[in-house]
């Protein structure tokens, strides 16, 4: 069959990108074939490396969003297909909710790795069970991701006897091992209830990018050792992916038991303090924060208090250092009654900023929060901003001011007198 592809090899990144298209309609092509295919033809022909990879990847992608759509379809109603009786059984519906709501992330990892239809029963029982198109974005482009470049480049960089079956077979079976190891390790850890210093409001992304700077670093060094560059270039992914690991930190913090201040709701610098006005609190002051990517990105509670309020609006992702990003930006604002007295309101505003994109908040409204107590984060780069009603300045004095470090449960940012 190879020896057949050689007049023909320079066709193959639009055939392999054809063919998985194809598989995405439920016909009969073997996705990891055109993958092995794509790594042998890549050994004869160094040039369509990346062109195939890349036709491979989109081919994957695209194919597996085919599968999901046919699924979201079936389920309105709009397409009836015979093939997807069996697929769509109830008994395998009930399995794939089971599988998504108890593992997640790590049900595409493994299910990516395992032929013979389950890739596709999952696919298109997602979109059949309603699952959202963001998450299922997310989950499968980074599934496929690992389980496209392992392959390949496991058949591309082994051995010369790299196409015999059966150490193909044995080469697909020590990933798959690999895998199910580390899924086995991340369960065992959250079941014991073992303390790991990387907040949960990270996940997937505090899985997702280490693996991928980890995957990148060694699919460089199986391609390119012993290169002279290959040990900075090396070097430097290995620094990224320290940084990774660092933003979604979880620094245990002995918080002061003084209900007399307001703690610091983030890590950051001080970057704007005034009066301004609220539609929540009217006369408010305001005290900014902005947030570095190397700043622990938890939001904390500045106290005891009680949520009475959350509110979300979209926005733009101004860069968080100017105060006026509060105003255009994408937020999310807790409004927060204290426990202790005075019993007054506050407000705790979470801000995406140019380079943060996703705000994650855990609390709830009518919940109660210790104070120094964690109740979400935003990713990458942001601001949060404490307010207070200023109707009465007499009694309250800020503690910090423009330029300021603070460290969310530790630094005081007002005292009640």
């Amino acid at each position: 069959m190879f020896a057949s592809l050689v007049n023909y090899v320079r066709f193959f990144p639009a055939a392999a990108l054809a063919g998985l298209l194809l598989a995405g309609l439920n016909v009969p092509i073997s996705e990891d074939l055109v993958i092995i295919t794509g790594a042998l033809v890549s050994r004869g022909a160094p040039g369509l490396l990346v062109p195939s990879l890349l036709a491979i990847y989109a081919g994957v992608v695209i194919s597996d969003f085919i599968s999901f759509f046919i699924g979201t379809l079936i389920r309105k109603g709009v397409v009836k297909a015979k093939f997807a009786t069996a697929l769509l059984s109830p008994k395998k519906l009930d399995k794939v909710r089971r599988l998504l709501d108890k593992n997640g992330f790590l049900t595409f990892i493994v299910c990516r790795f395992i032929p013979l239809g389950v890739r596709n029963t999952l696919f298109m029982a997602s979109g059949f069970l309603a699952l959202p198109v963001r998450r299922f974005a997310v989950y499968d482009i980074i599934a496929a991701a690992i389980s496209v470049n392992t392959l390949f480049f496991l058949v591309y960089c082994f051995g010369e006897d790299v196409e015999n079956p059966f150490r193909i077979a044995g080469l697909l079976l020590f990933a798959l091992l690999c895998i199910a190891a580390l899924a086995f390790a991340i369960r065992f850890i959250v079941k014991r209830g073992i303390k790991i210093p990387l907040t949960r409001y990270g996940f997937p992304q505090v899985v997702i990018f280490p693996v991928l700077a980890a995957s990148c670093m060694a699919v460089l060094f199986c391609i390119f050792y012993p290169a002279p560059w290959l040990i900075p270039l090396e070097g430097l992914l290995f620094l990224v992916l320290v940084w990774m690991l660092s933003f979604f930190r979880d620094p245990a913090r002995k918080i002061p038991p003084d209900e007399s201040v307001l703690l610091s709701p983030a890590d950051g610098t001080v970057t704007d303090i005034g009066v301004v006005d609220n539609s929540e609190l009217g006369a408010a002051l305001k005290i900014g924060i902005f947030l570095s990517v190397f700043n622990v990105h938890l939001n904390r509670a500045p106290c005891s208090v009680r949520v009475e309020k959350i509110t979300y609006k979209k926005g733009m992702f101004k860069d968080a250092r100017s105060a006026d990003s509060s105003q255009v930006n994408e937020s999310n604002a807790l409004l927060l009654v204290r426990l202790a007295e005075p019993r007054s309101r506050l407000l705790v505003r979470q801000i995406s900023g140019a380079i943060a994109r996703h705000i994650v908040c855990g609390a709830k409204e009518a919940d109660e929060l210790g104070q120094g107590e964690r109740f979400g984060m935003i990713k990458f780069g942001s601001r949060t901003e404490l307010y207070i009603p200023a109707s009465e300045p007499e009694r309250y004095e800020v503690a910090v001011k423009p330029g300021d470090a603070v460290r969310a449960g530790l630094t005081p940012l007002i005292r009640y007198r």
